[in-house]
């Protein structure tokens, strides 16, 4: 009920219910709250649980959805555990929307050193050089990208077609 409620926008919803409960929250549930603390600016602290990655990426989006990339960053580098490529990705966004060239493109160091440059990556962190106008950032990353021989992989999509009005009930 918790991530129901913090997903569809009702994240003070959530969180009533969460006060209500007569029990100690397990790690799903605090995951669900910390989602309607992200989508409500909310922060809760000391639940007596100790953070997996998915409670550090709960709070990682929180901070950069409210612009507070450097903290969002530093916590990535402060966590106990290792950080996979989705928290690197969460603050290069971030840093395009907020526009903090320089700490995107710590970040994009960091993910390479996770993962292979994908097109994605490659696209993310070149809009954040474009947006703060370092176009020999922009070029010099375009050149990697092509010398590195990552191509842009086609996007699809798939459309249903409505099913046609006064079908019989068994057969389509």
């Amino acid at each position: 009920m918790i991530v129901g409620l913090s997903v569809h926008g009702q994240s003070l919803d959530a969180l009533r219910l969460f006060d209500s409960m007569k029990v100690e929250p397990d790690h799903i549930t605090f995951v669900g709250v910390l989602t309607a603390c992200s989508r409500s600016g909310l922060v809760y602290e000391d639940y007596k649980i100790v953070p997996g990655v998915k409670h550090y990426g709960c709070m990682i989006d929180m901070l950069c959805r409210h612009g507070k990339v450097h903290e969002a960053y530093q916590m990535i580098k402060d966590m106990p555990i290792k950080a996979n490529s989705v928290l690197w990705k969460m603050v290069m966004a971030a840093c395009r929307v907020h526009g903090q060239s320089d700490l995107g493109s710590k970040a994009f160091c960091e993910l390479r050193q996770l993962v292979p440059i994908d097109d994605g990556d490659a696209i993310t962190v070149s809009n954040v050089y474009a947006e703060a106008e370092r176009w020999d950032d922009v070029e010099h990353l375009r050149r990697k990208v092509i010398g590195c021989n990552v191509s842009k992989h086609a996007a699809w999509s798939q459309v249903h077609e409505p099913l046609a009005l006064g079908f019989v009930a068994g057969r389509l």
